[in-house]
C-alpha cells in the first residue's frame, strides 16, 4: 500500500499525517510502521478524512482513537500549507472530542505557521496518589475524552515513568495516559518533561512535546477556573496556553518534509 503523508513539527513533537484514506482497523498497524526509524521516525500518526459536519473543513483521527492537541495544531496548519482555505478562522474535527473546534493559523512562510486551537473541556480533574517503589507520589488527574494526564510536581527520572505509567494506568482508563511532570520557572511560565502512552499501539515516548499534557497543566494551574495565560517549555520549544471559558493552545508549526511511503499490511 503506498501512502501519502506530510511530516510535521509543532514545537518538534514530530507528527506525521497520512492524507490519504486507509480503513481505521489498519491505523494502528500503519502508525507502528510508520513512527519506526526505518521509516518516518515520528512520534505520532494521524489519518485525514472527511469531517462529519460540513461546517468543518477536515477530520483528524489519531492512530489509537486519542486526542492530540499538537496534531490538531499540525492539521490546522495542514489546511493553509495545502491551500484548503484562505481564511485564517476555521473548524476542524477530531478524535477525542465531540464537536468541532475552532483553529486559527497565519502564515509565517510557505512552510511555517503560527497556529491556535481551541481545546475540549476536561472531563474530570482529581487529586490522586500513586506508589513508586514504595514511595508515595502525589498529583492531579485531568482526563480528556481521549487521554488522561498525570501532573506531578515530582520531577522523575527518566527510569521512572514506564513504572509511573503502570501505576496510573491502575487508577485511569484511558485510549491514552500522559505523565507530566512540571517545575515553576516563573509566575506564568512551567516545565514539563511529557511522556506519552498509547494503549492501541503500545507506543511510548518522551515526547519533544505535548499540546494536551500543556492543556492539562494550565487547567490544573488556573485558580477557582478563572481564565488565565501560560507558556509552557518543553524539550522542544514552547506552548502557549490560555484557560478560560474556552481553553486554547498555541504554538509554531513547521512542514518538514512530504512523500510517500510503501507499507506491506
Amino acid at each position: 500500500m503506498r501512502l501519502n503523508f506530510v511530516k510535521i513539527s509543532p514545537s518538534k513533537n514530530m507528527t506525521v499525517l497520512i492524507t490519504n484514506y486507509v480503513a481505521p482497523a489498519h491505523y494502528s498497524q500503519i502508525a507502528n510502521t510508520i513512527m519506526d526509524y526505518e521509516y518516518v521516525n515520528a512520534e505520532q500518526v494521524g489519518f485525514i478524512v472527511s469531517p462529519k459536519s460540513q461546517d468543518s473543513l477536515l477530520r483528524l483521527e489519531m492512530s489509537g482513537g486519542e486526542f492530540c492537541g499538537n496534531a490538531l495544531l499540525g492539521a490546522a496548519a495542514y489546511c493553509h500549507y495545502k491551500g484548503l482555505t484562505e481564511k485564517n478562522r476555521f473548524l476542524l474535527e477530531t478524535s477525542g472530542a465531540d464537536s468541532p473546534l475552532a483553529c486559527a493559523v497565519e502564515a509565517k512562510s510557505s512552510n511555517y505557521f503560527e497556529a491556535k486551537a481551541e481545546m475540549p473541556r476536561p472531563i474530570s480533574i482529581k487529586d490522586i496518589v500513586i506508589d513508586l517503589n514504595g514511595r508515595s507520589i502525589s498529583g492531579c488527574s485531568v482526563q480528556l475524552d481521549g487521554i488522561t494526564h498525570f501532573l506531578t510536581d515530582y520531577w522523575p527520572c527518566k527510569d521512572d515513568f514506564n513504572l509511573i505509567i503502570e501505576a496510573v494506568t491502575k487508577k485511569n482508563e484511558n485510549k491514552a495516559i500522559g505523565i507530566i511532570p512540571y517545575r515553576r520557572l516563573t509566575e506564568k511560565e512551567y516545565e514539563i518533561w511529557p511522556f506519552v502512552y498509547v494503549k492501541e499501539t503500545g507506543s511510548r515516548f518522551f515526547e519533544q512535546a505535548c499540546g494536551s499534557g500543556s492543556l492539562a497543566l494550565g487547567i490544573h494551574l488556573s485558580k477557582n477556573g478563572k481564565g488565565d495565560k501560560f507558556h509552557i517549555h518543553q524539550p522542544g520549544g514552547i506552548i502557549n496556553v490560555e484557560t478560560g471559558v474556552k481553553n486554547y493552545i498555541s504554538t509554531n508549526v513547521r512542514f518538514t518534509c512530504e512523500g510517500f511511503a510503501d507499507i506491506n499490511l
